[in-house]
């Protein structure tokens, strides 16, 4: 890859990770770039739709191609429109937003959502990724992938520097209980996932991402989101073509997200 090819993904990933549009220097700075290298190379961006200025400022944002693009990946996991009916009737028993998260690679992407039913729900982004390790459904899916994979996970992890932890240890303890918590929020509740394997290697997730479980397992409402989780497992061997992994070919570390 040439290095104006690996400069302009650079500047995908920076405006695509920040919070608010950027200006040129802004961009510049964070990438250590003088700031006429970052114009040119925006210029170049913006031209193809990958970057756009916002509205009409001298900030950037990214473009329409890039929303293309994540349409058309979310659209190679065919097992979304099955799976759909069932994160409607999480959303709908929870009152909170229910997704569909599968791993690619050492990542986790979320593809597809059903939103809570409550009067406040979150709205997560779909085609959102994440490191398996530093996200409560990415957990879920490591756990059930087993110890091989956590620790190639690991390995991978050491080697491009990325922080974070999932040991076997605590990994073991969520196989065992099958499920994953995300941190507490209002009242002591948290977001939880419940784990799916498909296939060797081919791990998902249904994820409720709202305060919705207090601890407890021995309660109707965890009966039902469980029941629900071994229905969705159920279809997938019914119907293996579409719940296949379109990109099990891949080596998992030859995905940079």
């Amino acid at each position: 890859m040439s290095s104006s090819a690996r400069r302009a993904l650079r500047i995908l990933e920076t405006i695509g990770r920040s919070e608010q549009p950027l200006a040129v220097t802004e961009i510049a700075r964070a990438m250590d770039l003088p700031p006429g290298t970052a114009f040119r190379s925006l210029d170049a961006l913006v031209k193809a739709g990958l970057v756009a200025r916002y509205q009409s400022s001298s900030r950037y944002v990214m473009g329409g191609a890039v929303e293309q693009l994540r349409r058309s990946l979310l659209r190679r996991f065919r097992m979304r429109e099955a799976v759909l009916p069932y994160l409607h009737q999480l959303a709908s028993l929870s009152g909170e937003t229910a997704c569909l998260h599968v791993r690619l690679g050492w990542y986790g992407l979320r593809i597809a959502s059903a939103l809570g039913t409550g009067e406040v729900a979150n709205a997560p982004v779909l085609g959102e990724t994440y490191i398996l390790g530093q996200h409560f459904a990415g957990r879920a899916m490591l756990a059930v992938l087993g110890g091989t994979a956590v620790t190639r996970f690991q390995n991978w992890r050491a080697t491009h520097g990325i922080a974070g932890t999932a040991s076997e240890g605590p990994l073991t303890g969520l196989r065992r209980q099958g499920y994953s918590a995300g941190e507490e929020g209002l009242a002591g509740r948290a977001p939880i996932a419940f784990p799916l394997l498909w296939g060797p290697g081919w791990a998902a997730a249904l994820a409720l991402e709202g305060p919705v479980f207090d601890g407890q397992t021995k309660t109707p409402e965890f009966a039902a989101w469980q029941a629900i989780a071994s229905d969705v497992k159920g279809l997938a061997r019914g119907q293996p073509d579409i719940f296949a992994n379109p990109f099990g070919s891949l080596d998992p570390g030859a995905f940079r997200l």
